[in-house]
């Protein structure tokens, strides 16, 4: 049964009351004993004779809030009868029968406890233990770092008033349900991490993400801490999730689904694996991990002798290799800073298999749905034929031959000190006047001339005055090109003593494979599947449809001599079970995304990017003058 573990999950909150033997309770709560026995309103009930607000019992409808509440309003149905200890509040938490049988077959032992007094020190001190156990439950850590300096510093109390840290400890508890519940099911804020969206989004834009208008999509790890995505990364090295429950994808009712040129939030499809380096600046954690399993393949093929055509023929015996690089805790074809490259590898913490909605959520303007024919002709995309929607601050990469990167001396210095010592205020202002673009954005081509991203209307005002500025697109069989001469410079200077420390990359673009030569400015024609779309499969057409048979839609599937078996059964065809989005960034020289990574999964759908409610400038930060004040609380074209 698909829905077995939600259907778990309300079966526990349902049973709860009637395994805890809450009908012998009811009476001392003057409630009636049926009142155990009714789904739901059994919970109503007691949150009202312990004076807690009714609406919580909606919170135990909502997967990935429910448990919450459910330990929560467990919590306060022991201590209504005067359960303190730390130990049955750790178990009111997360096994509250043994308490609760104790409250039913003991009347005279725990009757209804009076009110705490805030005034007796004695009643305080026997209870703020177990409010400590609570607070660490609700927010660990960062729970206590918030209440004790507000405990230490308001030390006056009025008479019969909680205490400081009752007071903020409940307050933090119930703000953590009511952030997660309107997280999950109504907006949710994100930053703006990379360029991939300049100009329509930069960098340092804070964005709600509006999940009502493509519907609330119900959490499928639900066991998940609050507030945190799916790790506590950098602080601990650790998930933030279990899949002890999991629910089938479900999208609850919305106003509208994607619709072509929406600014969409998904889950990054390739994310299913990854790579676990917590230090999140270095890239190896939101990474295309079977991108960088292919470059690692390919590296260990080089380094033993062999060129291209060999690693072709014995593709699959080299990933096994480099997934034992990735086990040991080493990727030799990503070498991030200095120490990795004396080093020879970068070091991560093993591998992560991540559930849909715990993958890294990404930003893209949707340019095609499914149905949709896209092709990219010299950067331009075409949809079903059409030149495709032109974003108002969409950009692409132009070269300004002549003129090198006015930074490249002192990068190749490889001082820290100096890296940034070109980037003057004269020159910010000569590239931003003339070109639109920040030091930041510039980049530099193989000859070392600088690249400059910018829309269309700067370069064709820049182009009269610049004659040197070109806008270079590469061809179709680029890639393959550069992979056969990168190889064997590569197998040539290894066999001259010298040691080679990266190999060159392996069909970067969807769908990676050599059948498909295409480059991000020449791509395609490719359709966007269906739902119900039957597509032919064989050699030519499998690279296309791997992911989605094997990783989107979960099926088995074998590649043998004699043809292409899923599920153990030979098939020729395939028929198609979700639809299909394709989705690029304003940024197109400067962004990864279907071009790729291939389709997105209409399960992967988080939401619609609806307002900018905060933006500040990176490098400068909100209070050293960094503020975007145009651009809060503007909208998204």
């Amino acid at each position: 049964m698909a829905y077995l573990g939600l259907i778990i999950g309300y079966l526990i909150i349902i049973l709860t009351p009637i395994a805890g033997l809450w009908h012998k309770a009811m009476p001392r709560l003057e409630k009636k004993p049926t009142d155990a026995f009714i789904p739901f309103y059994q919970y109503f009930s007691v949150l009202r004779a312990c004076n807690l607000p009714w609406y919580w019992t909606i919170f135990l409808l909502m997967p990935g809030i429910q448990f919450i509440m459910w330990a929560c309003i467990n919590v306060s149905y022991i201590r209504k009868f005067g359960v303190f200890g730390v130990k049955e509040t750790i178990l009111g938490i997360l096994f509250p029968f043994p308490v609760m049988w104790k409250i039913a077959n003991n009347e005279k032992e725990y009757p209804v406890a009076a009110p705490t007094n805030w005034d007796v020190a004695k009643q305080v001190d026997y209870r703020t233990p177990s409010d400590h156990v609570a607070l660490f439950f609700a927010l660990p850590v960062i729970g206590h770092a918030i209440v004790y300096p507000i405990s230490m510093v308001s030390r006056n109390r009025k008479a019969g008033k909680k205490s400081v840290f009752k007071e903020w400890g409940d307050a933090i508890l119930f703000a953590v349900i009511a952030a997660s519940a309107i997280r999950t099911y109504v907006f949710e804020p994100y930053k703006i991490p990379t360029g991939s969206m300049e100009k329509t989004l930069l960098i340092g834009d804070h964005l709600f993400v509006d999940k009502l208008t493509y519907g609330p999509r119900l959490p499928m790890t639900p066991f998940s801490y609050p507030i945190v995505h799916n790790s506590f990364a950098p602080v601990l090295d650790m998930k933030s999730y279990t899949t002890i429950q999991t629910i089938p994808y479900t999208r609850l009712p919305g106003f509208r689904f994607v619709e072509r040129n929406d600014v969409t939030v998904f889950n990054f499809p390739a994310g299913d694996t990854a790579l676990n380096d917590t230090r999140m600046p270095d890239g190896l954690v939101g990474h295309n991990y079977h991108e960088i399993l292919a470059d690692e393949a390919l590296l260990i093929c080089l380094g033993e002798g062999n060129n291209v055509d060999f690693f072709e023929s014995k593709k699959e015996y080299y990933k096994k290799k480099a997934r034992k690089h990735f086990e040991k805790g080493e990727v030799r074809s990503r070498l991030v800073r200095q120490e990795d490259e004396q080093r020879g590898y970068t070091a991560i913490n093993g591998v992560l298999d991540r559930p849909v909605d715990k993958k890294e959520n990404y930003i893209k303007r949707c340019v095609a749905v499914y149905g949709d024919v896209v092709e990219i002709k010299d950067k331009e995309l075409y949809v079903n034929g059409e030149l495709a929607f032109q974003a108002p601050h969409m950009q692409y990469n132009y070269v300004l031959k002549g003129t090198p990167h006015p930074g490249l001396d002192f990068m190749r210095d490889q001082n820290p000190a100096n890296d940034y010592a070109w980037m003057t205020a004269e020159r910010e202002k000569f590239y931003l006047d003339n070109f639109g673009a920040t030091l930041l954005e510039l980049q530099s081509d193989a000859e070392g001339n600088v690249v400059i991203p910018m829309s269309k209307e700067f370069y064709n005002k820049a182009k009269t005055k610049f004659p040197g500025l070109e806008n270079v697109s590469k061809p179709k069989g680029f890639y393959k090109k550069a992979l056969y001469e990168e190889a064997d410079f590569f197998l040539d200077m290894q066999s001259k003593g010298y040691k080679m420390l990266r190999g060159p990359r392996y069909y970067p673009v969807f769908p990676n494979d050599p059948q498909y030569d295409w480059t991000e400015d020449n791509f395609g024609p490719l359709k966007i599947p269906a739902a119900g779309d039957k597509v032919a499969l064989d050699a030519t057409t499998i690279p296309l449809y791997r992911r989605i048979i094997t990783a989107y839609e979960n099926h088995t599937l074998e590649e043998k001599a004699d043809g292409i078996y899923i599920d153990g059964k030979k098939a020729e065809t395939y028929t198609i079970e979700q639809n299909y989005y394709w989705l690029m960034g304003d940024n197109r020289n400067n962004s990864a995304d279907s071009r790729f990574w291939g389709f997105v999964p209409e399960d992967h759908v988080v939401g619609h990017a609806a307002f900018i409610w905060l933006s500040a400038d990176q490098q400068k930060g909100m209070f050293g003058g960094g503020m975007r004040w145009s651009r809060i609380f503007s909208g998204i074209d």
